[in-house]
């Protein structure tokens, strides 16, 4: 639809072009001749008239028929001028009218001609036919002179009617008529003989008047200017027509200049479509490869794709850059060609500027107003620049970008096929994100199934234990005051006193460990922490141990629960007092740190972001190799009245909070232990109040409420955490709704505390139909981890559901990917 415009432009120039050919036709040419042969036709029929006249006033012309066919030929003549003048639209018709006028005079004088020369002629033929008969002379010899005079002066006359003529005529006249007879029968002819004489003394003048007016009638000027009419404009038409034949060779080059335009965007088209025809090939076959390869490979992948794709569009460097904390960069770039400082990283925050809610293309930099967008790219040596999101809710977040050292002239963007580009890569982070996430599920699920063996087996055993522990405790109380204070047996029931409370411990602490559940996760200011868990070690710790706690911003924030929290910081403590043997000093820190790269430590492994790191450092005797590689195992330890589940207890609370361990320590020198967890944003602690529960930002939530006045509980709850709630009170309609739109929602919770059975089915079944949807279960009955596995519920909250247990699940499970570690 972009060439609507010019392809319009191109019909109406055809168009234009058809009315201008159609104008400079020479159509009036025959018209003009026409009428050129009209005039001529007038012209020869009054010649022909004039000529007649003549030879009729002379007497060699006796038939009249000519005059009327000239007659005829004239009038017929008018009538066509006429007729091609209102054809042509003349505006001046005087000439044509004046030629017309004098065709009527012409005919009035020719009928009166006509009726005069007819009585001439009658007369003439008498008179010479009477002065020449031989009877009517020989009657009278004497008459015969005075006819011979008359009839010469009759024939004088009508070569010449001048006065004198005609006097000499009269006196012809007088003269024949004195001597006529009066009596007999020659008197009567000569009495004929004087009438037509006095007629022809008479007619002669007057017919010669007539033809002399009627040769002065003639049109001859009329004629040339009624020509000159019809002249002028023939002129006029072929000015118009040269001036539209001009215009039409002008329409014409015009044409050819847009014909040679469209051609060549005709042929830009063309190799536009076969460089996305090509584009397409390579998106095909590295959005294979992309799939195919392992999501431990990708990395790798991704970057010979991004040189696939590059060299497609012509860019000099491409890269992915994933919006996390920090930023994950998958970059490739030409031989020789390097990435300036902070860039592609910069490039997230010029697509914030511009929008970028969609693919963004830059031609030319230069043409940008001054601004940081222009500056950035400027600065990164970008003169053409085009940006693709890459975006999954609640998975991936970033985008997909290609720089030019020259800008783009004349050539049509990739962007809209490049979308296609972006769709596979933003697939195979997804599934790299996937394959992570299931990982961590799977490392938690077989956590989940130890502790919960260790749990089941601490409560089988410890009614048992305690019943032993209390028998021996109790006759131990009810000996020691029978014997006397510092004896042996004294001293005995006394060891034996403290053994069984040592027992009792024991089994409290296996207890502990085996049946520690999951906190309320909230934002915990760590300079707090480390405050009250001072306090506490203070008071429990030998007096000859120095414990130092540095100063900790602020800011320094962690999320997750303070009492498990605080019970790493008092283990770490208690291991670091029993390993200096009760003397020596204990220094404890904490700071945020920025890990770039995947980093593995002692135990568990950190993705790229902002942590926090927690150390506990003393200055005891160390740790050597064989004991580092058991310290965490449970009921591993290397003092007699150790339970080997201090460590063990510290690397699960860290496991819980997405963190990880790493140990430094040397024989004789001291150790130190690192807590890293997952750094929190400052502003999630309110200033002077209980920490604020993590909000949602409209995320669309699904859930599931068999009875109707739980399930508008439920949604008001969602709803004051910043949620759209979309409740179902039967299983049939949420299923539905999740097959029809599968893209919907965002997290699915299903709230059937009282049937926890059907609420396992019900989980499996919204798995089926919406695989990449986190679900929630909220039950009041312990579920099995195989069971909560095969339904792909990804947490159990308690039920009925609370604000702020149901926030940080909601939180938990839309994080970003950098905050979700194995």
């Amino acid at each position: 639809m972009r060439n609507l415009p010019f392809i319009l432009g191109v019909s109406f120039l055809l168009a234009l072009l058809t009315w201008l050919l159609l104008r400079g036709i020479d159509t009036n040419a025959p018209a003009y001749a026409v009428t050129l042969q009209t005039l001529d036709d007038y012209a020869l029929a009054e010649a022909s008239l004039h000529r007649d006249v003549l030879q009729a006033r002379a007497g060699l012309l006796r038939d009249y028929d000519s005059f009327t066919t000239a007659s005829q030929a004239m009038e017929n003549a008018i009538i066509r001028l006429r007729s091609h003048a209102r054809a042509e639209r003349l505006d001046d018709s005087k000439p044509l009218d004046q030629l017309a006028a004098a065709a009527v005079g012409q005919q009035e004088l020719l009928e009166r001609f006509k009726t005069g020369n007819a009585l001439l002629q009658n007369s003439l033929s008498y008179v010479g036919l009477l002065s020449t008969s031989p009877a009517f002379l020989a009657h009278d010899v004497q008459l015969a002179p005075a006819t011979g005079a008359l009839a010469a002066a009759i024939l004088h006359l009508s070569r010449d009617t001048s006065p004198d003529a005609l006097q000499a005529l009269r006196e012809r006249i007088d003269q024949f008529a004195q001597q006529a007879p009066t009596a007999g029968p020659e008197a009567e002819t000569a009495r004929a003989m004087l009438a037509h004489a006095r007629l022809l003394h008479d007619q002669l003048p007057a017919v010669d008047e007539t033809l002399k007016a009627f040769i002065a009638v003639a049109s001859t000027q009329a004629l040339e200017e009624t020509r000159e009419l019809f002249s002028r404009h023939r002129s006029v038409v072929e000015a118009a027509e040269q001036r539209y034949r001009l215009l039409l060779y002008v329409a014409s080059l015009l044409l050819l200049v847009m014909l040679v335009i469209l051609g060549l965007r005709l042929r830009a088209r063309a190799v536009a479509l076969r460089r996305r025809a090509a584009f397409e090939h390579v998106i095909a076959e590295n959005s294979t490869r992309l799939i195919n390869c392992s999501p431990a490979e990708t990395g790798m992948r991704l970057k010979q794709v991004l040189g696939e794709f590059s060299r497609v569009v012509d860019a000099d460097r491409a890269y992915v850059v994933l919006d996390e904390k920090p930023a994950r960069v998958h970059a490739w770039s030409k031989d020789g060609v390097t990435f300036p400082p902070g860039w592609p990283r910069q490039a997230l925050a010029v697509a914030e500027q511009l929008g970028a809610g969609d693919s963004v293309t830059i031609t030319d930099a230069n043409a940008l107003p001054p601004g940081a967008v222009r500056d950035a790219l400027m600065e990164a040596g970008v003169r053409a620049w085009a940006c693709l999101p890459l975006v999954r809710p609640g998975r991936v977040r970033g985008i997909m970008g290609f720089d030019r050292f020259r800008p783009i002239r004349n050539r049509i963007s990739p962007i809209p096929i490049a979308r296609l580009a972006g769709d596979a890569v933003a697939n195979a982070l997804e599934r790299e994100f996937l394959e992570r996430e299931r990982n961590r599920l799977t490392t938690r699920l077989e956590r989940a199934r130890r502790m919960q063996m260790i749990g089941s087996l601490a409560s089988g055993i410890a009614h048992n234990f305690n019943n032993i522990i209390g028998a021996i405790l109790g006759y131990s109380e009810m000996a020691e005051p029978q014997l006397t204070r510092g004896t042996k047996p004294a001293q005995h029931i006394d060891e034996i006193r403290r053994a069984a409370e040592r027992g009792r411990d024991l089994v409290d602490s296996i207890l502990t460990f085996g049946r520690r559940a999951d906190g309320l996760a909230r934002p915990v200011q760590v300079r707090t922490l480390l405050e009250e868990a001072a306090s506490l070690l203070r008071a429990s710790l030998p007096p000859d141990v120095e414990l130092v706690f540095e100063d900790v911003p602020a800011d320094i924030v962690v999320s997750g629960e303070p009492a498990q929290l605080q019970q790493v910081i008092l283990n770490l403590c208690s291991n670091a007092a029993q390993a200096m043997d009760d003397n020596g000093c204990i220094r404890v820190a904490a700071k945020h740190e920025l890990v770039a790269a995947l980093v593995t430590m002692n135990d568990g492994e950190l993705s790229p972001g902002r942590y926090v790191c927690l150390s506990v450092t003393d200055d005891g005797r160390g740790i050597d190799e064989p004991v580092a590689r058991r310290m965490f195992e449970p009921f591993f330890t290397t003092r007699v009245a150790g339970t080997g589940l201090g460590l063990a207890t510290v690397r699960e609370i860290v496991r819980d909070h997405e963190g990880a361990i790493n140990v430094l320590s040397e024989a004789g020198c001291g150790s130190r232990f690192e807590i890293w967890l997952p750094a929190a944003a400052a502003d999630a602690i309110a200033a002077d109040g209980p920490p604020a529960l993590p909000l949602g930002r409209g995320e669309t939530v699904l859930i599931v409420e068999s009875e109707r006045d739980r399930l508008l509980r439920d949604e008001e709850k969602l709803a004051a955490l910043g949620y759209e709630p979309v409740g179902f009170e039967l299983a049939a309609d949420a299923i539905a709704a999740c097959r029809s739109e599968p893209g919907r929602f965002d997290i699915i919770l299903v709230s059937q505390g009282s049937q926890s059975e059907g609420a396992v089915d019900l989980a499996r079944a919204l798995r089926e139909v919406s695989p990449l949807q986190p679900l929630l279960l909220a039950s009041a009955f312990d579920v099995s981890v195989e069971v909560l596995a095969d339904g792909g519920v990804s947490e159990v909250l308690r039920w009925p559901l609370d604000h702020a247990e149901l926030a940080s699940a909601l939180a938990r499970c839309l994080l970003p990917p950098a905050r979700l570690q194995p």
